[in-house]
Order: structure tokens, then sequence, then C-alpha cells
């Protein structure tokens, strides 16, 4: 990890989808990516994430939003009684194949 040191890296955010949002497996969507210090990729996705309007549930009766240690998590509560949980996973690029493209 690179906190503190202010080297500049890639870094991605992940989203890791609830269940109901596509095949009963894990899902991963590359929501954003940002080149910087640790420090500004905090910043930039923790915006990124308080703006995040999830799909599920679509009557929110609550939504929750935590910091965890390797990113945020929202929890939204439904009119309906569903629970939908969203991890946003902060990831820094380690390792790559080719030229990045995006």
């Amino acid at each position: 990890m690179t906190t503190g040191d202010g080297r500049t890296a890639r870094w991605a955010l992940l989203l890791d989808k609830p269940p109901g949002e596509g095949p009963l497996r894990r899902q991963y969507e590359l929501m954003a990516t940002v080149d910087g210090t640790h420090e500004e990729a905090v910043a930039r996705f923790g915006e990124f994430v308080r703006l995040y309007r999830p799909k599920h549930p679509l009557y929110p009766v609550r939504i929750r939003r935590y910091r965890t240690g390797d990113g945020w998590m929202l929890i939204g509560d439904g009119s309906a009684g569903g629970v939908f949980t969203y991890h946003f996973m902060l990831t820094e690029l380690e390792w790559d194949s080719g030229q990045i493209t995006y």
C-alpha cells in the first residue's frame, strides 16, 4: 500500500454487486480509476460513493454508508423490507500485462 509516501499510482474503485443484480456468483464492476496518491484516491472515490445512487432498493427507506478497511459499504433498506449491500473496494494497480487503455 502506498499510504503516506506520496507516491503516484493508478487506483481503481471496484463495486461488488449485491445478489439479485446478476448471476449468483460474485460480480465486480470497475466504477472509476484515478492516478495519484492514496490520499487523493480516497478523496475522489469517497465523493463518488457519496453521490452514488444504487438501483436497489427501488424505494429506499434508509441508506447507510460505512468506511471500511478497503473502501466503503452502502446498505439500503427497501420499503418492501429487503436489504441491499454494495461494497466499494479501493484497489491499487500493481501489475498490468499491456498498455493501459482507460
